[in-house]
């Protein structure tokens, strides 16, 4: 029986796949298996998965059924006890899961478990890890210490089998799945955290200032979580940053009432000056600083919103 099963859920992610699975068998902890669900791919990437030959490699090929359900079923047919998931354009470094191993050891308590990361954009990369004296700790709430650019990814993240069966998995049909479920999950249990860097996030051109989300029924994410909100200011302040992304994607594709709607619901307090002053920006002067934005990052030249992650 394998240590950790590790879940790829794959749809077209050819240019990125080979690199993705290389990187789980080159870990220097060996004892798992590796389970990818190819989900309705239309590229070549059944032809990458097929090109290694690895006992350990449990292929699955279904029809598209999105990726909350691909992660949901390689959870279900996982034999180990803790599950570490991967996106199949991510990365992990070879101490990622000998990293994760300890961590569950260390802190029996922890339902789940996440690591620093780095993400890679066009031309530099920059770390992202909680600025703490100790290798490692045990979180409460993590969303305390999330100031906007996210603590952890799925891709860095890992769970005990148990505990993500009982609480049913990642909702499907719904936009930021993956944030719901570790709020939802973050609200019943803690979790242990390392600041090591042990993933690098590589498709993610985006994800610092403004932030390409869906706009169709994304904001359920904030109607499940509003009663538990009312009576913990950290977790309306992390609702709130997502209040201040969504506003500003709304105002770039010139929703200015949907955008006014959901800055009404922001309490000042909760974002930054810089923040604040874009929220009350025209949509033309957002689309002018996006310009600016992308030009920078040609140059390699990083330009973030956010807080430093919270020790």
């Amino acid at each position: 029986m394998p240590k950790i099963s590790v879940v790829i859920p794959v749809y077209n992610k050819a240019a990125y796949l080979k690199a993705t699975i290389k990187s789980v068998l080159s870990q220097d902890f060996q004892d798992f298996e590796l389970i990818l669900i190819n989900d309705g791919s239309t590229d070549h990437s059944m032809e990458i998965i097929h090109s290694f030959k690895d006992s350990r490699l449990k292929v699955i090929d279904q029809a598209n059924e999105g990726v909350s359900k691909a992660r949901n079923k390689g959870a279900q047919l996982a034999q180990a006890s803790i599950i570490a998931f991967l996106d199949a354009d991510d990365q992990w470094f070879k101490h990622h899961l000998s990293n994760i191993w300890q961590l569950q050891k260390k802190y029996p308590q922890a339902a789940f478990f996440a690591t620093a990361y780095q993400i890679q954009y066009k031309q530099y990369k920059r770390t992202f890890a909680l600025k703490i004296p100790e290798k490692d700790l045990l979180l409460s709430k993590f969303y305390h210490h999330d100031q906007g650019q996210a603590l952890f990814f799925v891709s860095n993240f890992a769970m005990r089998k148990n505990i993500f069966l009982k609480e049913n998995g990642f909702k499907t049909h719904i936009h930021a799945e993956d944030t719901e479920f570790f709020i939802r999950v973050s609200l019943k249990y803690p979790m242990a955290y390392s600041r090591e860097v042990t993933m690098l996030h590589i498709n993610a051109a985006e994800n610092s200032l403004f932030a390409q989300y869906k706009l169709a029924k994304k904001k359920r994410l904030l109607d499940f979580f509003k009663d538990q909100a009312r009576y913990d200011a950290d977790l309306k302040r992390y609702l709130d940053i997502h209040r201040f992304a969504w506003s500003i994607e709304y105002k770039l594709k010139n929703k200015n009432l949907e955008a006014k709607q959901l800055a009404a619901e922001i309490t000042p307090e909760n974002l930054n000056l810089k923040q604040k002053i874009l929220l009350r920006l025209p949509s033309g002067y957002l689309k002018l600083l996006k310009k600016i934005q992308l030009k920078l990052r040609e140059k390699g030249l990083g330009l973030f919103v956010y807080n430093p992650l919270k020790s």
